[in-house]
């Protein structure tokens, strides 16, 4: 079944580009809204997989429209498309799933959709939807869902869990490899024996000293892969086949 992709692009030009490259990658079901305005109204009459979302519009802009996406009983996958690199952490703090940077490649789109069908198949199993996982506070809880977690490290039996807009929440409720096994794979991989990371929110990859990598978060968080989670890492990001 072909993935309906929603493309919201007020410039001419660029909803041209967007649709040859789709037309090259196939099994799209693409339509398209000039402005915010009616791409409100196409979020609300039906249901789509992946939005490729132009982020400065006049009217309603691609924030506010993420935010609706999001409220929506099926969300779907939104991949920011912008001119402005600036934008990404608003992007990634709202459950973007990635950002291009105009003007972008075929194989930039490619990898972009290939993080988006990842969130939608994880989404659609009840992986990702339905995760939450209650941090103790001092009164009640503090309840975070998946879609909303980058990196979880351990240190001293102590868990720092980070949130996509740069929060570090911390606890002693639960172990890593507890954490672990409630968290879908995809898009969470381990990258070492203390910490786990959300791919999609994975900015830089960083060459490091014994076969080690520097992974960089879109928080700007770094967090170390050791040489043994390495390949994972490597295959996961594209890096390696």
């Amino acid at each position: 079944m072909a993935w309906r992709v929603l493309v919201v692009e007020d410039e001419e030009p660029a909803r041209r580009l967007l649709q040859r490259y789709l037309a090259q990658i196939g099994d799209m079901q693409v339509k398209e809204a000039v402005d915010g305005e009616s791409a409100l109204q196409r979020l609300q009459e039906e249901s789509w997989d992946i939005v490729l979302l132009d982020i400065e519009m006049p009217g309603v802009d691609g924030v506010s429209l993420m935010h609706f996406a999001a409220s929506l009983p099926h969300p779907p996958a939104v991949i920011f498309t912008t001119a402005y690199a600036e934008h990404a952490v608003k992007a990634f703090e709202g459950g973007a799933v990635d950002y291009l940077l105009k003007p972008f490649s075929l194989d930039r789109l490619r990898q972009a959709l290939a993080r988006a069908q990842r969130r939608v198949q994880v989404m659609r199993e009840g992986g990702g939807g339905s995760m939450r996982l209650p941090i103790p506070q001092k009164e009640g809880h503090l309840i975070l869902s998946c879609t909303d977690i980058v990196g979880v490290r351990i240190e001293d039996r102590t868990l720092y869990i980070e949130t996509r807009s740069g929060e570090v929440h911390t606890t002693r409720a639960y172990t890593l490899q507890q954490v672990e096994e409630k968290l879908p794979h995809p898009p969470f991989i381990r990258i070492a024996r203390d910490a786990i990371v959300n791919s999609e929110a994975i900015q830089e990859v960083l060459t490091w000293f014994s076969g080690r990598y520097k992974v960089v978060l879109h928080t700007g968080t770094v967090y170390m892969c050791s040489r043994d989670f390495a390949p994972g890492l490597l295959r996961t990001v594209g890096l390696r086949e």
